[in-house]
């Protein structure tokens, strides 16, 4: 009930609020397009040897931790790379 709460007190100081555009809150992020560094995720090739193992094992056995796919999609998206 708090995040419905919350939700919907954003939503009403702010009626664009489930929208990019025109919202005053809403920071644009400068996605990467990035197909070098997309690839290297990809083949546990970026240098981070945590992302990296979890790569590798996703590869050799089909199946990671839920935390693990979290750090490898962080990584991916805002941690790190900014690849959408």
């Amino acid at each position: 009930l708090l995040w419905r709460e919350f939700f919907y007190t954003a939503a009403t100081t702010n009626p664009r609020f489930d929208k990019m555009e025109g919202n005053p809150i809403c920071v644009r992020i400068p996605w990467d397009k990035n197909p070098e560094a997309l690839a290297k995720w990809a083949e546990a090739k970026t240098g981070f040897p945590w992302i990296d193992a979890i790569m590798t094992q996703l590869r050799q056995e089909g199946w990671i931790h839920h935390l693990a796919r979290h750090a490898v999609a962080c990584f991916l998206t805002r941690g790190d790379l900014w690849i959408s």
